[in-house]
C-alpha cells in the first residue's frame, strides 16, 4: 500500500498517527497530518517545563493543543505504550534512532513507522533529488536548487538543510507534483528508518567518521546513507565518489544507472561509468555525458576550495541527468554565492581577515576549510578555533594537517565544553594551543592575536556540534559574528 493508501485508511479507520519528537520535522508533520483531516498524538522526551524554557519551538505546542493535537511530554522507553492504543503509523523525528527502547515499544506492536522525510517525499509523488553525504550536503543542494532554477525548474529545497519535506505545500496539491521538484539534503537520521524510498536521482558525496554516538560504527553510519539508493532501479540515477572507496563499496550494490566525479584518471572514470565528471584543483572541469566531452569553466564561481570542486561535480552530473544544457549550467555555476557560515568572510579589519565556518561540525569539514584558506592564502598565518561539543571519532586528520602546516598557524584556540579535551589532542601532536572558556572568549583570544599580526587570518571552523552553547550551527555562527564586529568597532 501506497503512504497516501495508508493515510486514506487511517482516516476511514480513525485511528491515530503519533508523532514522535518535537523539533521542527516533528512539528510540520503533526501540521500536515491535522490537514489532512487524521487524529494526531505527539510525544516529547523532555519535560514539559525544561522544553518551553529551552527550545526554540516552544510557542508551537499551543498551536498544535488549539488544532485537536495531544502533545505528551517527558515519554522515553516504555511509557509510550499507553499512548500506542489505536495508532495506526508512527511518524519518526531524525533524532529518534530505531534501537531505541520507545521504537521497540512501537515494533513490538507491529504499528508500521516512517521518516518525515520519507512520508514527504513519497506523498509528494513527483521527482526527487536526494543528496547525502558526511560534508557538502548544504552547499550541494543549495547549488543544485539555484541550477536547476536557473534553467526554467520548479525547484523545492527541503530536508535537513532547514526546510522539512513535509512542509510542502505541493504534496497536497496532486497537479504540481508533475512539475515540482523535491531536492532534498537527508542526514543518516533521516535516511536511517526508509524503507521505501526510492528517488529518482541519489547523491552519495562522501564518507567520513560522523554520528558515531548514535550509528555506533563506521559501516552502520554508511549503511544508514546507502538508504538513500538502496532501492532504485535501473531508471533512477546514481552519482557517487570514485575516490572515496567506502561510497563505491555501497554504490556497487544499487541497481540505478551509475556516474561518478573524482580525481582519477579519465579512462579510469570511464571504466566505472560512462557519465563522469573529472575534478581538479585547477578551475577546469571536464565531464563526459552521454560519450559527448563537455568542459566547465570555473573561473568566476564563488565556491572555493577542492572539496567544492567535488561538490560542483555532482551537481553538474545531476544537472545534465535532469535535462539542462551544459551552456545552462555553466551560466548557473556564476551566479551562486557561497552558504552562510561556510567559509563565510565576516570582517576585514586593516589587514587581517576573518572566516565564519560555524557549518563545520565534523572533523573532515575543518580539514577542508583549514585546506581552502591555505590554499588561497599561502603566505598568511592562521588562528584555527576549534570547539565546542565534539562528536566521537578520530581528531587525527585535523593534527596531522596543523603539524604539516606549522609555520602558517599563528595559534590554536581550543574554545566551548570539550575545549581542554581538544588542546590535550593538540598537546599530544606537538602543536600549542589556547584554551577559552565559550566561543565569545575564544573569539576574543583570536582577534587579540592577530591584530598584532600582519596578514594573519581568524578561522572559525569548529569541527564539532553547536550544543554545548547554542541551538544549532546557525546560532552560533551569528553569534561568532556579532562578536566579531563587537571586537572590530571597539
Amino acid at each position: 500500500m501506497t503512504f497516501q493508501g495508508t493515510i486514506d485508511g487511517l482516516k476511514q479507520s480513525r485511528s491515530n498517527v503519533l508523532v514522535v519528537g518535537l523539533g521542527i520535522s516533528g512539528i510540520e508533520s503533526a501540521t500536515f497530518l491535522v490537514r489532512c483531516g487524521l487524529n494526531v498524538v505527539m510525544c516529547e522526551r523532555q519535560d514539559e517545563q525544561r522544553f518551553l524554557q529551552h527550545s526554540k519551538y516552544a510557542a508551537a505546542v499551543g498551536e498544535l493543543r488549539r488544532s485537536g493535537v495531544g502533545v505528551h511530554f517527558g515519554i522515553d522507553g516504555k511509557a509510550v505504550e499507553p499512548l500506542l492504543v489505536d495508532v495506526g503509523l508512527a511518524v519518526l523525528s531524525p533524532g529518534v534512532p530505531l534501537d531505541s527502547a520507545l521504537v521497540g515499544a512501537i515494533k513490538s506492536r507491529g504499528i508500521p513507522y516512517v521518516s518525515e522525510l520519507e512520508l514527504g517525499i513519497e506523498l509528494h509523488g513527483g521527482r526527487s533529488i536526494v543528496v547525502t553525504g558526511s560534508n557538502g550536503k548544504s552547499t550541494t543542494v543549495s547549488l543544485l536548487d539555484h541550477v536547476l532554477r536557473h534553467g526554467g525548474f520548479d525547484s523545492h529545497l527541503c530536508g535537513n538543510v532547514g526546510t522539512p519535506v513535509i512542509s510542502n505545500q505541493e504534496i497536497l496539491d496532486r497537479d504540481s507534483t508533475k512539475r515540482a521538484i523535491l531536492v532534498v539534503e537527508a542526514s543518516s537520521y533521516q535516511l536511517e528508518s526508509c524503507t521505501v524510498l526510492k528517488p529518482n536521482i541519489s547523491v552519495l558525496l562522501n564518507i567520513s567518521e560522523n554520528h558515531l554516538e548514535r550509528h555506533g560504527t563506521l559501516e552502520r553510519y554508511a549503511a544508514a546513507k546507502a538508504r538513500a539508493f538502496s532501492l532504485q532501479d535501473s531508471s533512477d540515477y546514481l552519482i557517487v565518489n570514485a575516490d572515496d572507496p567506502m561510497v563505491l563499496s555501497h554504490a556497487r550494490e544499487s541497481r540505478g544507472a551509475r556516474a561518478v566525479f573524482g580525481q582519477q584518471s579519465e579512462s579510469d572514470l570511464a571504466m566505472l561509468s560512462k557519465d563522469w565528471v573529472q575534478v581538479s584543483p585547477q578551475p577546469l572541469l571536464l565531464a563526459s555525458v552521454n560519450g559527448a566531452t563537455e568542459q566547465y569553466d570555473l573561473t568566476e564561481c564563488h565556491l572555493l576550495g577542492l572539496h567544492n570542486r567535488y561538490n560542483i561535480a555532482a551537481v553538474i552530473l545531476a544537472a545534465r541527468r535532469m535535462g539542462l544544457s551544459p551552456h545552462t549550467v555553466q551560466g548557473a555555476l556564476q551566479t551562486f554565492h557561497p552558504l552562510e557560515h561556510r567559509l563565510e568572510p565576516v570582517a576585514n579589519a586593516k589587514t587581517w581577515r576573518v572566516f565564519n565556518d560555524s557549518k563545520s561540525t565534523t572533523v573532515a569539514s575543518a580539514v577542508a576549510a583549514f585546506q581552502t584558506v591555505l590554499n588561497h592564502h599561502p603566505s598568511n598565518q592562521v588562528v584555527v578555533m576549534i570547539g565546542g561539543l565534539s562528536k566521537a571519532g578520530s581528531w587525527e586528520p585535523l593534527m596531522r594537517l596543523l603539524r604539516e602546516y606549522a609555520a602558517q598557524v599563528l595559534a590554536v584556540v581550543c574554545f566551548g565544553k570539550d575545549g581542554a579535551m581538544l588542546a590535550d589532542h593538540c598537546a599530544a601532536a606537538g602543536i600549542p594551543s589556547r584554551i577559552a572558556s565559550s566561543l565569545r572568549e575564544g573569539t576574543e583570544l583570536a582577534v587579540s592575536l592577530v591584530q598584532e599580526s600582519p596578514e594573519a587570518i581568524v578561522l572559525l571552523t569548529p569541527g564539532c556540534a553547536s550544543f554545548d552553547e547554542f541551538t544549532d550551527f546557525e546560532h552560533r555562527g551569528r553569534e561568532f559574528k556579532r562578536y566579531v564586529q563587537e571586537l572590530v568597532t571597539a
